[in-house]
């Protein structure tokens, strides 16, 4: 991880020197005396929005503002909670004071975070934004389901029939050091399409020994309470457990955890 964050921090400066004449979002400069990822993650979340101009409306800055509101949540992720907390209070305040920007800034955060067909959707980050965002009823509900089996959590321990079973296993029963979740509905078209790719991996298959997958119909009778413990806005929904039981990784991508496995 932090080999990637290296190199989104040097791709970021030179986005910023190759595109010079088309005006760039402005990054802020990172003293060269800076050398470790982390320090350089922390100066530049800090001070990300400083330099952005939240007056101008004009249709060139609305572009520029929504790559760059693209980059930003992408380098959210890399930071530890009170670094990403403390960030997004800082770009909260600065879109409170236009509210011009309000709106279009609320449109950037369903689009990319709140979309579950958004390939950048990621629940911790839309969590910290959420927390900061004025309050709504919409946003009370979304933060309460986003914040449902985070990364690094114990998982809800949920009784489930899987495809294939006759009778119900209790997760916390399952005896495994890595077990998958695979949540679907048989009626659902992206689940027809994925499912088939998610039982040829030959990645999984690699990791027998270590790996249980479950297969698991939520909207079989037995399984319909799942979605009282489980948040899945968009399915398949695949959540990677630890032998404990900790969520590794939630509603990822078969790639994502096709790339997890082979580390």
């Amino acid at each position: 991880m932090a080999r990637k964050l290296t190199i989104l921090l040097l791709l970021l400066c030179c986005t910023f020197a190759l595109k010079a004449q088309e005006r760039p979002f402005p990054y802020p400069a990172i003293p060269e005396t800076m050398r470790q990822p982390q320090e350089r993650l922390v100066f530049l979340l800090e001070r990300y929005w400083s330099l952005f101009c939240f007056d101008d409306s004009t249709a060139v800055n609305r572009a520029t503002e929504e790559q760059g509101f693209v980059d930003y949540i992408d380098l959210l992720q890399y930071a530890d909670s009170a670094v990403a907390a403390k960030s997004v209070r800082i770009f909260a305040d600065s879109i409170g004071k236009t509210p011009q920007r309000q709106q279009h800034f609320d449109g950037l955060i369903d689009h990319y975070l709140g979309n579950p067909e958004s390939p950048m959707r990621n629940d911790v980050t839309y969590a910290h934004l959420l927390r900061v965002l004025p309050t709504t009823p919409q946003r009370t509900f979304l933060l309460g389901e986003v914040t449902r089996n985070q990364p690094g959590k114990q998982a809800a321990d949920i009784k489930f029939v899987a495809d294939g079973a006759t009778q119900p296993l209790q997760l916390s029963g399952v005896e495994s050091s890595l077990t998958l979740l695979v949540f679907h509905d048989p009626d659902c078209e992206h689940c027809q399409q994925m499912l088939p790719q998610i039982k040829q991996s030959s990645v999984l298959s690699g990791k027998a020994q270590q790996l249980k997958i479950f297969y698991i119909n939520i909207e079989a009778e037995e399984n319909r309470a799942i979605r009282d413990s489980y948040y899945l806005p968009a399915l398949p929904s695949l959540y990677l457990l630890d032998a404990e039981k900790r969520v590794v990784i939630k509603d990822g991508s078969l790639q994502r955890i096709e790339a997890f496995l082979q580390q």
